[in-house]
């Protein structure tokens, strides 16, 4: 009896000396805080933090569909049924420093044709800290003076050069006086259009080019802007002047002039022209203009007429109707009379734009 009594006491006693290790060696883990994302409205709407920093990060892009009929406006051949696809989406992140908002920005496409014909290209990417910016961008001789009108195909009569790398300065912001310095390497290579040689060509990053504007806005839809560019290996200057009115609400119109210097060189091989970047359109000279009309809240009105001294003549309507907010449609019908270089002739069509962005 007392063998087993002892017995037992062991047992129980090795029992809790057990069960006492194991609770022991149980850890219970903590569970580590979770870290939401936080909006930023430091920089506008649809920024956020970046979790674990604090860089403001915004994503948007849009989605676009293009069906073009009739005549081509750019060259008179017949479109017959034309599409075109492209996705496209953007990476802009800022952030407070001592010197003000540092930025980058990152802009990729990809354009689709047929099935045969897709490209997926790089359309932008800089850095840019207290008005200094350097990287790849449209040029400041495009996007200085805002382009031209609310037009799909506002380029017919052609008012700048292709992106291009590009190191620049500007002071001010986009209200009141501002002003632009830099430089840009231009387009690479450009057919010369016309000579002994006419497929000549010429490479734009030897020498980089000198570019410079000055503008003043009083409000949006309202001032007065100035750019002008020296294409170092052209040998030749391009300078444009744009004065925007905003008559009232509803209506508002434009126009923009631009001149170029030795337009008619025999500078290239064989005598062949050099294209001066900051001259893309034909002759020494050409003029563009145009009205917009906000007809209801969702639906504006936009028209632009455009010609270069070499004697083409390029027109487009359109309407910009907002389906629901982000979607877009876009009818445009265009008109083209061309002569000089261009040939001659005329060319009637349009494109439809359906768009989708975010």
């Amino acid at each position: 009896m007392a063998i087993r009594t002892r017995l037992l006491y062991s047992s129980a006693a090795l029992m809790i000396s057990t069960g006492a290790h194991a609770a022991d060696a149980i850890v219970v883990a903590e569970p580590e805080p979770m870290e939401y994302v936080r909006v930023c409205d430091a920089f506008g709407k649809g920024y956020f933090y970046i979790p674990g920093t604090e860089t403001c990060l915004k994503i948007g892009g849009y989605v676009r569909f293009d069906s073009n009929y009739g005549e081509n406006p750019y060259s008179g051949k017949n479109n017959g049924w034309d599409a075109f696809t492209r996705g496209n989406i953007t990476f802009d992140a800022r952030s407070d420093t001592e010197y003000g908002t540092l930025r980058s920005f990152i802009d990729l496409r990809s354009d689709a044709n047929n099935i045969t014909d897709t490209r997926t290209y790089l359309n932008g990417a800089y850095i840019e800290i207290a008005g200094f910016r350097a990287g790849y961008a449209d040029s400041h001789y495009d996007t200085w003076l805002n382009s031209a009108g609310n037009i799909i195909n506002d380029d017919v009569i052609d008012y700048t050069g292709d992106r291009t790398n590009q190191v620049s300065y500007v002071y001010g912001g986009d209200l009141g006086v501002s002003a632009l310095i830099g430089l840009e390497e231009g387009a690479g290579s450009y057919d010369t259009g016309f000579g002994p040689v006419p497929s000549a060509s010429y490479r734009g990053d030897d020498f980089p080019h000198i570019i410079g504007g000055l503008r003043y806005y009083k409000e949006a839809g309202m001032g007065i802007a100035f750019v002008g560019g020296y294409d170092t290996e052209a040998e030749a200057f391009g300078g444009k002047l744009r004065v925007d009115v905003k008559l009232n609400d509803t209506f508002g119109i434009f126009v923009m002039g631009g001149y170029q210097s030795d337009w008619d060189n025999d500078k290239g091989p064989g005598g062949s022209r050099k294209r001066n970047y900051y001259g893309p359109w034909d002759g020494d000279w050409a003029v563009w203009g145009g009205v917009s009309a906000q007809v209801t809240d969702k639906a504006s009105l936009n028209a632009q007429a455009a010609y270069e001294e070499d004697g083409t003549f390029a027109a487009a309507l359109n309407v910009d109707y907002t389906v629901v907010e982000g979607l877009t449609f876009q009818p445009e019908i265009n008109y083209t009379e061309f002569d000089g270089l261009r040939g001659t002739g005329s060319a009637v069509g349009g494109t439809v734009r359906i768009q989708r962005n975010f």
